[in-house]
């Protein structure tokens, strides 16, 4: 009876004490991701060289014109147009209402299938109607964008 006891007693102390080596691990390792316990910061790319220029209001103007039709910050657009990179923000702010109609359309096609909308006789039809309606704006969209590449 004794032997069990202590044997007993001997298993829940290496337990606990495997327990508490694990948490302390667990602690060291999101001492070592960064303070409370987030990822460490990305190392690449940090923009640390500052440029001024000078330039007339005409030029400054000119720039904030061109500048407001992405949604970038001036800095940004500089070092864009300066590094030649192309300004694809906006990929179909062209196609923006027909865009709009495609998740409308997605939108619609998802209510009728609910319960509430099982009054209409032709319900699959006009489901297939309005899924092939999405497709065709998809194809559109997306070749017109490879197109543009």
């Amino acid at each position: 009876m004794g032997k069990d006891f202590l044997q007993e007693f001997v298993q829940q102390a290496a337990k606990e004490n495997a327990e508490k080596i694990a948490r302390e691990k667990r602690k060291k390792y999101f001492q070592e991701l960064g303070r409370k316990g987030g990822l460490k910061n990305k190392q690449n790319k940090k923009l640390d060289k500052v440029i001024s220029i000078r330039m007339t209001n005409s030029e400054y103007e000119i720039l904030i014109q061109k500048q407001k039709k992405y949604p970038l910050k001036l800095s940004s657009y500089i070092r864009n147009v300066l590094f030649e990179k192309e300004l694809k923000i906006n990929e179909f702010q062209t196609d923006e209402v027909l865009l709009q109609y495609g998740n409308h359309f997605k939108k619609i096609s998802n209510l009728l299938r609910n319960r509430e909308w099982s009054v209409f006789e032709n319900k699959k039809e006009i489901l297939v109607k309005i899924e092939n309606l999405i497709e065709l704006i998809h194809q559109y969209l997306y070749s017109k964008t490879q197109k543009n590449e």
